[in-house]
């Protein structure tokens, strides 16, 4: 298998670091049947990490056919994406695509590589007795169900719920108060967000947590076996949450144990690379097979448009959405 790696010079879409893809590289090339080319034309395979700093509305599609490499080769192009909510426009690995958009013949879900809250990963794990049945930490203004949560939530000394205004850029005070509240908790709540995946999901399984997935959308990476050591919890039963707790409460240390268990052998830091590279290299192997034109048709298709509300009506009806959001709230600041 050829494989021609992109970097910042040659794709404008490309991440400027690019440090999954360079922390990868190797692990995928030790495969004794994969060769590196400097040619995109003879390549089987193009591969690239995706700016994630980019907002990839319906105007990204322009931008894929602008660029250099995605526009001139799509149907050998692979990515890597972290963006929060992925629109899926490219096949490739994605941390956060949603169920409603996931196709797994040309797309794989794998877990965040790196992440903001380095002390998550760093703290023991058996040194802290749970005070509270279960515990969240966080900004409520990124999903409709965050706030239904702490409104049931809050004045219940069982929980301890604390919201938070900022998003990533957190002191290290902050950063300590989110573990210890993770460690002091029995479970761990793990609403979706701007996405339906979060970093919490993954932190509380470092922690030795069970994680309690209130996300309908989320797509659970292949190879642990979720349903042993997290909960998944609909979102419309969200008023039924705290009972739904209290009755697996006596599971909860045994679902923590295997939580760690499962983040040590499947995304810690010393498999991680491995993953990703084996996660790359199959979905290569087994997507099916396309054209240059059946691909650009898809970027164009009423499905991804629709999946991604970006047709004309969803747009229209989106932006007097948000005006009447406005009218609502009119002192409401907006998260830019």
């Amino acid at each position: 298998m050829k494989l021609f790696f992109v970097n910042r010079t040659l794709s404008t879409i490309s991440d400027g670091e690019a440090k999954i893809l360079q922390d990868i590289k190797g692990e995928i090339l030790a495969k004794d049947y994969i060769e590196e080319v400097i040619y995109p034309e003879v390549a089987d395979a193009i591969i690239i990490q995706e700016d994630s700093s980019t907002y990839k509305g319906f105007r990204y599609i322009k931008e894929l056919e602008s660029d250099p490499i995605t526009f001139a080769y799509p149907e050998k192009v692979f990515t890597i994406n972290t963006d929060d909510s992925a629109t899926g426009l490219l096949r490739g690995l994605y941390t956060g695509l949603p169920r409603s958009r996931f196709n797994p013949r040309i797309y794989k879900s794998v877990p965040y590589m790196y992440f903001p809250n380095e002390l998550a990963f760093s703290q023991a794990t058996d040194d802290f007795t749970p005070t509270f049945l279960a515990s969240w930490r966080g900004n409520a203004k990124s999903n409709s169900i965050r706030k239904r949560m702490i409104d049931l939530l809050i004045d219940d000394d069982r929980f301890c719920i604390q919201m938070t205004d900022s998003w990533l850029n957190h002191k290290e005070d902050e950063k300590l108060r989110y573990v210890d509240l993770i460690r002091s908790s029995k479970f761990s709540l793990c609403p979706a967000g701007w996405a339906p995946v979060s970093f919490r999901i993954y932190e509380s399984m470092a922690l030795g947590r069970c994680p309690v997935i209130i996300a309908d959308n989320f797509v659970p990476p292949k190879g642990p076996k979720w349903r042993d050591f997290a909960l998944f919890y609909q979102e419309r039963k969200i008023s039924g949450l705290s009972s739904y707790l209290l009755k697996n409460e006596h599971l909860a240390f045994n679902l923590g144990y295997k939580a760690l268990e499962a983040w040590n052998n499947y995304f810690g830091a010393a498999v991680i690379k491995q993953y990703y590279a084996n996660a790359l290299v199959s979905l290569i192997k087994l997507a099916p097979k396309t054209t240059r034109e059946t691909e650009i048709k898809r970027w164009r298709s009423f499905k991804l448009q629709w999946d991604n509300k970006w047709t004309i009506s969803q747009r229209a009806l989106n932006r007097l959405n948000k005006i009447v959001g406005k009218y609502k709230h009119p002192f409401r600041k907006e998260h830019p």
